[in-house]
């Protein structure tokens, strides 16, 4: 009965994509959880204050993770000024997944008065991380792990840019032109 839709699942193309990134968030999340819950009850921090350092190794594990792994194909190379746009970027998106998780808890903290433990795990870990994920996902395959195409999709762009039609016949037959007739044509004009 849900074998079929598993395979369907594991078939799509993204699947590898959102494997990897599962796997990563987990991990991102796994140490998330844990040291905020270390800090809310030996650290005697305020639930917010907890959320955000824990947010901010959370940050650093699923930094290296995606780069290196889940987009590594799609990393744009070692240089430092790519290395440096990515880490901006990456920032500047969990910056924002991180507000809506803190917004979800202090909404739920502040405002609803659900103080437990129990609540603020809830509220920080469970809701707010799921609509941050979410956002985390788009913006990360978005802006930060852009796909990079090929060097052989490179140098067929200008061919594929070209405005101009080239004619059948143009090539002296009555067939349509190659490729590399179509290419020269383009590079000419």
């Amino acid at each position: 009965m849900l074998r079929q839709p598993i395979q369907r699942l594991r078939a799509h193309p993204m699947f590898p994509e959102l494997a990897k990134f599962a796997v990563v968030g987990g991990t991102a999340y796994t140490s998330d959880v844990i040291l905020f819950n270390i800090l809310l009850t030996q650290a005697d921090l305020g639930p917010l204050s907890a959320k955000a350092i824990s947010l901010c190794l959370s940050i650093v594990v699923a930094f290296i993770g995606n780069r290196y792994w889940t987009y590594g194909e799609r990393n744009g190379g070692e240089a430092a000024s790519e290395v440096s746009r990515q880490g901006l970027f990456f920032v500047a998106i969990t910056l924002v997944g991180m507000s809506i998780q803190l917004a979800f808890l202090g909404f739920s903290h502040y405002v609803l008065d659900f103080t437990s433990r129990l609540a603020d795990n809830i509220s920080g870990n469970l809701v707010g991380m799921g609509v941050a994920t979410i956002f985390r996902f788009w913006g990360y395959r978005t802006w930060v792990f852009r796909h990079q195409p090929a060097a052989a999709e490179d140098a067929e762009l200008p061919a594929q840019a070209s405005s101009e039609p080239v004619a059948p016949g143009a090539s002296g037959t009555d067939e349509d032109p190659a490729p590399d007739e179509v290419l020269e044509h383009s590079r000419r004009h």
